[in-house]
């Protein structure tokens, strides 16, 4: 979408979305964290359809109705493309409750929080031990076996991070560092990793051939399929037209 088909009251609340994510990322850093969405939420969300379709054949309708509908058809959802899917349209609606709000009240000031931020990050094993040779105190903790992965991962965008930004090959020292205790954590060996990779390597080739493909604008390269909804949205959108 091109900026000037952007209508003025979208543009300001995309805006502040992107105000309030940049100071996120900014306090919090990457973040990731496993879904915890799935299949004992289908009841849920079949109840939030059912009383958005009741609110809207009464006539009392509201945004709260529209969006529980939509938050809990992402929860119910497990494959990455269905529930990035119902991720957009949680947004989208969340959006559109704002545009409603700014119409009513001619629009707030957005104000970003800030705040201590990130308090805490995966770092190597002897970090500690460098930060109290300098006489400064190193403040730890062990993580757990359930958050271990989501801060390695966390950890592999943040070495990612600094190499696309610094270039600097020490950086894939680093990342390289992370994809090996990541392997550890999925039980393979740096060998398994490497028999892995090797195969791949021989199926479908390196990069060392510099090959860039050409996506045809009338198509879309996917992982899987994404299921969509009928066209108008969700049933309380159709139903409150």
């Amino acid at each position: 979408m091109k900026d000037e088909e952007v209508a003025p009251e979208l543009a300001r609340v995309l805006t502040d979305i992107a105000a309030e994510r940049d100071a996120q990322d900014r306090m919090w850093g990457c973040q990731e964290f496993p879904d915890g969405s799935g299949p004992e939420f289908i009841e849920l969300a079949e109840k939030a359809k059912r009383e958005c379709s009741a609110a809207a054949k009464q006539g009392r309708l509201t945004w709260r109705h529209v969006l529980t509908e939509e938050f809990f058809e992402a929860l119910a959802e497990t494959e990455p493309g269905r529930l990035r899917t119902e991720l957009v349209q949680t947004a989208a609606v969340a959006v559109k409750w704002i545009e409603s709000l700014d119409r009513r009240r001619g629009g707030a000031v957005h104000r970003t929080k800030v705040g201590r931020g990130l308090t805490e990050k995966l770092v190597r094993d002897r970090i500690p031990e460098v930060i109290e040779s300098t006489g400064r105190q190193a403040e730890c903790r062990v993580a757990g076996p359930d958050e271990y992965e989501a801060l390695l991962r966390a950890k592999l965008y943040e070495e990612a991070g600094e190499y696309v930004a610094s270039g600097d090959p020490d950086e894939l020292a680093d990342l390289l560092e992370v994809v090996h205790a990541l392997a550890a954590a999925h039980r393979l060996t740096p060998d398994e990793l490497e028999a892995r990779r090797a195969a791949k390597a021989t199926e479908r080739g390196g990069f060392s051939g510099r090959v860039v493909l050409r996506l045809a604008d009338d198509h879309q390269v996917r992982a899987g399929a994404v299921r969509t909804k009928p066209a108008g949205g969700s049933r309380g959108q159709r139903e409150r037209r």
